[in-house]
């Protein structure tokens, strides 16, 4: 193989509107070949891991001018590692720190753990790199370059193209005996990474007598759903959506009215939920309760049978979040105030309130942003603590398990599960790990979370990974992503999108609420949604777009259909 047809280059990006600087200081890839093809969108792939001040509050690391060497069979890259405090005065230092940052590859899909290391090379290391620079690619600060096989580079460009709608598949004729039987004929979708998915077909039969028997040839519609970002112009942060008793339903923080209440609204479709006339009604205000501010990131739930309401709320004035659940009560409207249950506080099993020092530390803190789910028949409850520590502490995640029949009873002490330790999660603004919500499937759980800036640009979407019989209260159990799923540009025209959730439609796909802005400068966060599309490995994409799943005009198919006697 031809060593030097493709070379990798390595890089950092200048800072921008729509990428800050410490997006900027980490490590980019590149192919470089008849042309140069930044990877991973132009977003940094790999961060340096943060540090903690004496109070225990982030700094935030970075890196810059970039070696890279081989050892033991192993590309190892490197990085001089940088330093920003954060002086709370607007001002956000930045220093060399004289140490260096490694990280070692085989295939430049999987990476070691960043490794903080006194010198950049040591015996056994070979310099393969060379410093880059090219007029022409203007978005780059700072780089180096190296070649890579044919093989390596030709999967890296491969998996780089994003995963878009090639066909779809349906049987020529089927046999059926009724309507019923006819609908539920689908139609498979494929991708170009080879992953599929079946689509629900609402078929006009209106020619078919099925008294008769006989052959007619009829055509078909796939169901598709469509949405505009913004699905709505109102400010709906952390939105929410459930299907429930065939009818589905949509709460989310209200920041038009100060975060002083909780709306639900009721709709036979999604789309339904945000338009003019729907069925709404305010079910906990400020005006009428103890709860006077910080009505945040309400979510549905169904534990134990019941549907509820995982919420943070303040008691009195001040501000002093804290999680609570709310219950329907059995067979009550879900837009009644009156069905739901005062709202109880969450407790650890010793009876202690969540945010009582919840790590041993002696501190304590505000508790917000509580998701529950099922995984291996036990119920988990994750959410985000944050506490004071002479700087910024960042949001963490904390989980355990609990009681089903009364979930705001932990059965476990919280465990921490994850701090913003990244560039990508304490890049900019407010220092990040909030907003979890977890999608279980068949074999894995995939556990959402918001980093960065909650209210602009810089926020985005990880995705923690476990197996779905682990032990999901311990810590290594858990895959913890170097790199987000969905930053800034991902989606074209969205940016600073999080705070994300998860539903189930009538025909069992699954969907991302979350919310965003449309440019980088934007404060004003407005409510998105979107299909998830699961690729081949099973991962959830959460960028797929409306053109990428089924282009316009291709939602029209036809089939036989055979009626016997």
């Amino acid at each position: 193989m031809n060593q030097q047809k493709y070379r990798l280059v390595v890089y950092t990006r200048r800072e921008r509107e729509d990428y800050s600087e410490f997006l900027c200081r980490s490590v980019h890839f590149g192919v470089l070949g008849s042309g140069f093809t930044p990877l991973f969108r132009n977003y940094g792939k790999l961060f340096a891991e943060c540090g903690f001040s004496a109070e225990n509050g982030i700094v935030s690391k970075g890196v810059k001018d970039f070696e890279v060497y081989v050892s033991g069979g192993k590309y190892v890259i490197t990085a001089a590692e940088v330093s920003r405090e954060n002086l709370h005065n607007g001002e956000f230092p930045v220093s060399e720190t004289g140490r260096f940052i490694r990280w070692e590859t085989a295939d430049f899909k999987s990476f070691s753990a960043p490794a903080v290391a006194s010198a950049r090379a040591e015996d056994g290391f070979e310099l393969v790199s060379e410093p880059f620079s090219d007029e022409r690619v203007d978005f780059i600060e700072a780089g180096a370059v190296f070649g890579i096989s044919e093989e390596i580079a030709e999967r890296l460009l491969r998996e780089n193209e994003p995963v878009v709608f090639c066909g779809l598949k349906l049987p020529e004729s089927v046999t059926a005996a009724s309507r019923e039987e006819l609908m539920r004929v689908k139609a498979t979708a494929h991708y170009t990474d080879g992953s599929s998915h079946e689509k629900h077909v609402v078929w006009n039969d209106g020619g078919i007598d099925w008294s008769k028997p006989g052959t007619y040839e009829i055509e078909g519609k796939i169901a598709v759903r469509r949405f505009p970002f913004p699905v709505e112009e109102h400010p709906w942060g952390d939105p929410v959506i459930t299907y429930f008793r065939k009818k589905y339903y949509y709460i989310a923080t209200n920041d038009a009215n100060g975060d002083t209440s909780f709306e639900i609204r009721e709709a036979n479709t999604p789309e339904e939920l945000f338009a003019e006339g729907v069925r709404r009604s305010v079910i906990l205000s400020a005006d009428k309760t103890v709860y006077k501010n910080t009505f945040w990131a309400p979510e549905f739930h169904i534990v134990g049978g019941k549907m509820r309401i995982f919420c943070a709320l303040t008691e009195g004035e001040g501000f002093n979040p804290q999680c609570r659940v709310m219950t329907l009560r059995d067979g009550g409207d879900m837009l009644d105030p009156g069905a739901w249950s005062a709202p109880e506080s969450c407790v650890m099993p010793d009876g202690r309130p969540l945010g009582a020092n919840p790590l041993g530390d002696g501190k304590n803190g505000i508790t917000l942003d509580m998701n529950c789910f099922e995984a291996a028949q036990k119920t988990y409850v994750v959410w985000s603590f944050r506490t004071w520590a002479g700087t910024d502490s960042g949001s963490m995640l904390m989980i355990a398990e609990t009681n089903p029949e009364k979930p705001w009873q932990l059965l476990s002490f919280p465990v921490l599960l994850s701090r913003p330790v990244y560039g990508w999660e304490n890049n900019r603004g407010t220092d990040n790990n909030e907003g979890p919500y977890a999608l279980v499937t068949d074999k894995k759980v995939y556990l959402s979370y918001s980093g960065g800036d909650a209210r602009g640009q810089s926020y985005v979407v990880g995705l923690l990974t476990a197996d779905v019989g682990a032990d999901l209260t311990d810590v290594s159990s858990w895959k913890i992503p170097t790199a987000p799923a969905l930053a800034s540009g991902f989606v074209p025209g969205q940016y600073g999108c999080g705070h994300n959730a998860f539903f189930r439609d009538e025909f069992g796909d699954v969907y991302i609420t979350y919310h965003g802005v449309r440019a980088p400068s934007d404060r004003a966060i407005r409510p998105g949604i979107r299909r998830v599309h699961f690729l081949a490995d099973g991962t959830p994409d959460l960028t797929m777009t409306d053109c990428r799943d089924l282009p316009e005009g291709k939602d029209r198919v036809k089939i036989r259909v055979v009626v016997e006697g």
